[in-house]
């Protein structure tokens, strides 16, 4: 078995509603059957990726950009690995699984997570796990303006300090032993995150304007 790969072709400029593209949605689907599904009242798949393999639970994208949005929405089992950067809403409505992204992602990242494993590489745009439920998202780059906005549940792991928000409490530094299990986690994925080990955090609580129960954990130096 193969993961089932997806390569943008280059040759579509526009936005590219990616939703139905999950492992959950292709389990069981042949390669032509895949190729004709419509993105979009113009586009199906073979407009825009060339498929290649055999295993709908492992989906690879390559070669991607900012215009596909949608990556891994309401995904609920298997994995996601994206080869580039990730538009708006990647991992929104996340219901399990996991998905790793190489690359940046544009707003609205994890957007009503609730549960599963998201990896950003690279940087976030606005609104990054706005109204997270529940999950793990973490992010080596960048954040932007109203990070966890809304959020009530979950956990955020960040490498950089993100931009400090009013309704977010900072809760000083703390040694987090357990991140240990977290780390042992990535290990069998390939990722960045893999080489992670530092139990030292700098916690927020938030969002307090809500329920107040989610976390950003930000790894200190």
């Amino acid at each position: 078995m193969s993961a089932l790969t997806f390569t943008f072709k280059d040759a579509v400029n526009r936005i590219i509603d990616c939703k139905k593209l999950t492992p959950d949605y292709l389990q069981g689907k042949t390669i032509d059957t895949i190729l004709s599904i419509a993105l979009s009242s113009q586009l199906t798949v073979a407009d825009v990726f060339d498929v290649q393999g055999n295993d709908a639970a492992t989906l690879v994208f390559k070669n991607t950009t900012s215009q596909m949005h949608y990556i891994g929405y309401r995904m609920k089992t298997g994995s996601i690995m994206i080869e580039g950067d990730a538009g708006n809403f990647t991992g929104a409505e996340m219901q399990g699984g996991t998905l790793i992204c190489k690359g940046s992602t544009s707003e609205r990242t994890g957007d009503n997570m609730r549960r599963g494993l998201l990896l950003i590489e690279g940087n976030t745009g606005d609104y990054c796990a706005s109204n997270m439920r529940a999950g793990t998202l973490g992010i080596l780059g960048s954040t932007s303006a109203y990070l966890g906005y809304g959020m009530k549940r979950g956990t955020l792991l960040l490498s950089q300090n993100p931009i400090e928000q009013a309704t977010w409490l900072d809760c000083g530094l703390h040694t987090l032993p357990f991140l240990n299990l977290l780390y042992q986690s990535f290990q069998r994925l390939d990722t960045q995150f893999a080489q992670l080990n530092n139990q030292r955090v700098r916690r927020w609580m938030g969002d307090v304007s809500g329920l107040g129960k989610a976390e950003i954990l930000v790894l200190q130096a």
